[in-house]
């Protein structure tokens, strides 16, 4: 004797957008916390002088055509890269790709 076990998933197609939207906004909670994490950081391990380079940091986050969140950080500040190349003794070489690397929003090749 064989039983046999039959499902019916209502409104399936309702459903799946549903679990979409889901995973959209797990999605979108976790790299908007990871921005705002890797910025505060910056923030932390930027060398300071003037402080300039330390307030430079500025981070965007915006929804993409595709529903999910994209962001940016950035230092515009014009010496930036000589300070992440090891110009500072209070940083080491590096410290920008360290902290993205650490955060989990660079990973190397």
């Amino acid at each position: 004797m064989v039983n046999k076990v039959s499902l019916e998933v209502v409104n399936f197609k309702q459903e799946l957008k549903r679990i979409e939207q889901e995973v959209k906004e797990a999605a979108n909670e976790e790299i908007s916390g990871k921005v705002a994490r890797a910025t505060k950081e910056l923030k932390t391990v930027t060398p300071v002088d003037t402080g300039k380079a330390r307030l430079g940091w500025e981070n965007k986050t915006f929804i993409a055509a595709d529903g999910f969140l994209d962001g940016s950080i950035k230092n515009e500040v014009e010496y930036i890269d000589i300070l992440n190349n090891g110009h500072s003794k209070q940083a080491p070489k590096f410290f920008i790709e360290q902290v993205l690397s650490k955060i989990g929003i660079l990973t190397p090749n």
